[in-house]
């Protein structure tokens, strides 16, 4: 007999948590589907000394809120790794764990979603795709021109300054990732080059407040398809980039557009 859900949810990091608490408390039946564990991508692709974009005041999830001694501070990733373990068991969330999808589609009556993972399936009448934006580092197909002895890696893979080799290093792109490991790598003495396209640069403060108190609300992503949703932020594609990560405030990021610019 298929296993059968009212609602599946895909991806249990903190988008996939909030959306089962706000589930349980409508009574609503679910389960959240994830392919490793429980906030698994801050465990496995985050590097040593990254800290959350955004000030702890803005830390915040279904009957959660931050209350700790350091709200305009920034939570190192391991904080934010305690803090999704916790949500997750306090609210109980229905998380199968090792259950990677690797497929969706309509279901032949087109009432519902037939969910596949490995070693089978489940069908649903609705899905809610919560596995984040930016999962997959954007390599540009020139990569495959540099010459083999010039080391490449992504976010998801760096981890600290002492395991590049010895010599100048090009950062590809200033969004927060960027920045954070340019920060970083400067202040272990590094010569840093950062290439960025056109983009808006936006002040860290504005007002005496992080910049983010001034964004607007997240909001539901819908998609054209009846009971397909995808939970993001609306205004992170055309603004994300131009955020200071705040944790690198004594350098000075240059302003140039479209050629890089050696900080130094």
């Amino acid at each position: 007999m298929p296993e059968h859900h009212d609602t599946v949810i895909v991806g249990a990091g903190q988008a996939g948590l909030a959306m089962s608490a706000v589930l349980q408390r409508h009574g609503r039946e679910h389960i959240v589907l994830e392919r490793r564990r429980v906030g698994d991508r801050w465990r496995t692709e985050r590097w040593d000394s990254l800290r959350f974009q955004f000030p702890n005041w803005s830390l915040q999830l279904p009957g959660y809120r931050y209350t700790g001694g350091d709200p305009d501070g920034f939570a190192h990733y391991t904080e934010i790794v305690r803090l999704i373990e916790d949500y997750a068991a306090s609210t109980r969330t229905p998380v199968r764990e090792h259950a990677e999808v690797v497929g969706l589609q309509q279901d032949a009556a087109g009432t519902g979603f037939v969910v596949s993972v490995a070693g089978g399936s489940l069908h649903a009448r609705r899905v809610v795709l919560a596995t984040g934006p930016f999962q997959r580092p954007l390599i540009p197909p020139m990569s495959q021109d540099i010459w083999p002895s010039v080391l490449q890696t992504d976010p998801a893979r760096y981890r600290c300054p002492e395991q590049l080799p010895d010599g100048a290093v090009l950062i590809v792109g200033s969004g927060a990732s960027g920045c954070q490991i340019a920060d970083e790598l400067l202040g272990a003495g590094r010569t840093v080059f950062l290439s960025v396209s056109r983009h808006r640069r936006i002040p860290r403060r504005l007002g005496g407040r992080d910049v983010y108190w001034w964004l607007p609300v997240q909001r539901r992503g819908v998609t054209q398809q009846p009971g397909l949703y995808f939970l993001g932020l609306h205004w992170m594609h055309t603004i994300k980039s131009g955020l200071l990560p705040g944790v690198g405030k004594r350098r000075r990021i240059p302003r140039r557009t479209h050629r890089g610019k050696a900080l130094t």
